[in-house]
């Protein structure tokens, strides 16, 4: 396959495949925060379905940086790539955290959830308003390093450009690390782009053709095992741990790079390139619908959830995709999605 060729076709299935897979994640990662389900045949599950879909941000970053780093397009000046970056970013930022701050102020007194008004402010100021929209912020701070990290791939050869790879995840997989054995926080937001240059740097190198992984199903289908063994065995009934669950855990970036090899070297068609305009909209609205399932009891989360999550899944999906589908009828509607 020339990936050059079908780069576009490749890239428009990987988003679509990560906004179902995030769809997923999230309907499974309910369960698993209910620690007495542990050693359940339900957690079993949840477990399962989260871990092997842990692949789907890391892809979306990755995205970027084929798109971002491309060493080939006309180079844009530094107030261009700022101004159609921010056209993009701020108005989803401005919205959708406005949006989820009403909408938890609906939903946690129904949950019995209640937060004074300094819980509020620092929800609203912690660059996450809502459990999703960190990764607006966090690609916010990608964005603002753009043009730098675009010319360092430019002017980097092939072999440095795989030195800067390894060096990056290194970096970014040690600190995982260490904020999990310390128990610390991730800091201010606009930090929180760091660790992921890693992933922002891979996806161009892969496209590029300077590194491949070896036998990526293979890769792909051992780190969902470990991911899914290590979870299990570091929980209990008393606190689910997810430093497997971490993007920058000892498997997760072997699945993600994996899974993102797969899908540019597989041959994948372009049956996927209408829904492409949706993906970030699905990405945004969908815990809105998922929490409504959850509390209307269309979602149970005692039982039966090796259907329940890919069924929930699909109806999150379908009633994301029509809502963003209505938003973007509007000029302002596409502005934010």
């Amino acid at each position: 396959m020339n990936v050059k060729a079908n780069r576009n076709h490749a890239l428009d299935s990987a988003r679509c495949f990560a906004a179902l897979a995030v769809v997923v994640l999230h309907s499974a990662a309910m369960v698993l925060n209910d620690g007495a389900a542990h050693d359940t045949p339900d957690w079993m599950w949840a477990n399962l379905y989260d871990a092997a879909t842990r692949w789907c941000v890391p892809v979306f970053v990755m995205i970027s940086g084929v798109l971002l780093l491309d060493p080939y397009k006309k180079q844009e000046t530094w107030g261009q790539f700022y101004g159609r970056r921010a056209q993009r970013i701020v108005p989803a930022i401005v919205f959708w955290s406005l949006f989820y701050l009403a909408w938890a102020s609906w939903l946690y007194p129904l949950q019995g959830i209640q937060l004074d008004a300094a819980a509020w402010w620092r929800k609203a100021t912690s660059g996450e308003p809502y459990y999703h929209l960190w990764y607006l912020y966090m690609l916010l701070g990608l964005y603002l390093l753009g043009p730098v990290v675009q010319r360092m791939y430019r002017y980097c050869s092939a072999k440095q450009r795989v030195v800067v790879m390894l060096l990056l995840f290194a970096a970014a997989m040690l600190q995982a690390l260490v904020r999990e054995l310390n128990a610390s926080s991730y800091g201010f937001f606009l930090f929180w782009c760091l660790p992921y240059l890693s992933y922002f740097w891979a996806g161009r190198v892969l496209v590029d053709g300077h590194v491949q992984i070896p036998a990526p199903l293979w890769v792909l289908l051992w780190a969902i095992v470990l991911t899914v063994i290590g979870t299990y065995w570091l929980s209990s009934t008393e606190q689910l741990v997810v430093y497997f669950y971490d993007n920058f855990s000892l498997t997760v970036p072997l699945m993600s790079l994996a899974v993102f090899q797969l899908i540019l070297y597989k041959g994948v068609r372009s049956r996927f390139s209408k829904l492409v305009p949706y993906t970030f909209g699905i990405y945004l609205v969908h815990p809105a619908f998922l929490d409504l399932a959850t509390v209307s009891g269309l979602y149970r989360l005692d039982h039966g959830i090796v259907w329940q999550v890919p069924f929930i899944s699909a109806l999150v999906v379908l009633a994301s995709l029509a809502a963003v589908w209505l938003l973007r009828q509007s000029r302002y509607g596409r502005a934010i999605s």
